[in-house]
């Protein structure tokens, strides 16, 4: 079975283990793949119900290169 992301969920950059949430998911009608936009916040998750230390930056990437955290 094939996992689905979704708005809110943490997730790891597999390349980079930058930590993120992404924002949006849809599946690109070319590759027939799913894509996300993930608000990436560095090397740590931001803290429940505070401000992140730094701007988060949006990027899109593909479903299979991000790791779902729990």
């Amino acid at each position: 079975m094939k996992r689905t992301l979704k708005p809110g969920d943490r997730v790891v950059l597999a390349q980079t283990e930058e930590c993120g949430i992404v924002i949006s998911t849809w599946t690109d009608a070319e590759l027939g793949e799913r894509d996300c936009y993930v608000a990436f916040f560095g090397d740590v998750f931001p803290q429940v119900d505070s401000r992140p230390a730094s701007k988060p930056y949006v990027l899109r990437y593909m479903e299979t290169s991000l790791i779902l955290q729990k």
